[in-house]
């Protein structure tokens, strides 16, 4: 459902068959309504995405995202913040499919806190090495690809944090 006023920044983005209507409503706040330590301005955001084939919609849907920011009004400005979250999303959305499709982190069923953090440090290290990699000779193309090379063959990423380097 629409705010009842207009939106203090919007954005609409056309590209891969769709077209995006972000609106973005904030108020400033303090931590102390909020309960929430560094809270400054509280986000609404509405996103209306309309998938389009052969120049016709043939789908819409409405999602509403709230957000919480430890920017002040005059460090960020709606228009900054719609920015912001639009970054923070694109980030996040890339960082799921890596973690989740590729290393299949939502069916972990370890709960146990420390060995979750300590899992997913892993996980974000295999991450980092296998885009260190990527402009080597030989490197490989895909993260997956990646992890099966190093679950057959380990000793050549065992090698590289076990030898002194001659610059030490």
């Amino acid at each position: 459902m629409p705010a009842p006023f207009p939106p203090q920044a919007s954005t609409v983005d056309k590209n891969h068959g769709r077209i995006e209507t972000r609106q973005l409503w904030c108020v400033p706040t303090d931590p102390k309504t909020m309960g929430l330590a560094g809270v400054a301005q509280v986000a609404r955001i509405r996103c209306h995405i309309q998938q389009i084939r052969q120049g016709k919609v043939v789908k819409e849907s409405d999602e509403t995202r709230f957000a919480i920011s430890s920017y002040w009004p005059q460090e960020a400005t709606p228009e900054r913040l719609l920015c912001l979250a639009r970054e923070h999303w694109s980030i996040e959305n890339g960082q799921y499919y890596r973690r989740d499709r590729t290393q299949d982190e939502d069916r972990c069923p370890v709960h146990e806190t420390t060995a979750a953090r300590n899992l997913s440090l892993f996980r974000s290290l295999a991450i980092f090495l296998f885009k260190r990699q990527a402009s080597e000779k030989g490197r490989q193309k895909s993260l997956p690809d990646f992890e099966r090379h190093i679950h057959r063959k380990p000793w050549g990423l065992i090698r590289r944090f076990t030898e002194r380097r001659h610059d030490e």
